[in-house]
């Protein structure tokens, strides 16, 4: 991907006291869906705080998150 070209956006508009907000997307990855079903894991882990996620990175590079312990990886999306 060259820097600068977005290939995927998500846009929400945020209304006080509102309990549903349009949103509106566009690109190969639904990443509002990525977003709600990365809420819902974290909801589902008890809404864990930033200090027990951790990052690792595989010997080929690729870096992955992990929660408590490199045992329990953080699942992908997307």
């Amino acid at each position: 991907m060259r820097p600068g070209r977005v290939t995927a956006w998500a846009s929400i508009d945020f209304v006080p006291d509102a309990r549903e907000f349009e949103v509106y997307q566009s690109g190969p990855r639904d990443l509002w869906g990525e977003v709600t079903a990365a809420y819902v894991w974290w909801d589902s882990q008890g809404r864990p705080e930033f200090e027990r996620f951790g990052l690792a990175v595989n010997p080929d590079g690729t870096p992955w998150a992990w929660l408590d312990s490199p045992e329990h990886p953080v699942p992908g999306v997307g």
